[in-house]
């Protein structure tokens, strides 16, 4: 699922979700968050590399409850169109959490990617919320505020 940070984002085996993606992919994700990218999550503080990208369980929760208000929109009647210029907002909130640093290069990839990969497309979203809700059950208790 992560290979060198980048997210391979595929929801489907033929026309079927995949078996497996809320279960055992859903953990790789949250397993690659754990991942530390030593180029770009590390700064030079001091003389010394310092981690200064981190990922708590509360960022997390935060874009899952933004996805959540977007889901439930939809499923009270919201046309999914009039919500996908909120939806494709994620990957600029990742980029300003990013840069604040509270959020880490994995999580910012995981995000954009997804994001991408959705596209305008309603089963797709459907099925990101109902991944992103594995990944954060996967996360509780792996990561940490």
């Amino acid at each position: 699922m992560c290979e060198n940070y980048q997210f391979k984002v595929n929801y489907f085996e033929g026309e079927d979700i995949k078996e497996d993606l809320f279960s055992d992919e859903a953990e790789r994700i949250v397993k690659c968050f754990l991942n530390k990218n030593i180029n770009q999550d590390y700064k030079e503080k001091r003389g010394r590399r310092q981690l200064v990208k981190k990922l708590s369980s509360t960022q997390i929760r935060k874009f899952y409850e933004e996805v959540l208000n977007l889901k439930a929109q939809v499923e009270n009647g919201k046309e999914f169109r009039k919500i996908l210029p909120y939806f494709k907002m994620l990957k600029a909130k990742a980029n300003v959490a990013y840069q604040r640093d509270v959020i880490n290069t994995n999580f910012k990839t995981f995000i954009e990617k997804n994001v991408d990969y959705v596209g305008s497309d309603e089963d797709r979203f459907k099925i990101f919320c109902t991944l992103f809700e594995a990944v954060v059950a996967y996360a509780k208790g792996t990561i940490r505020d």
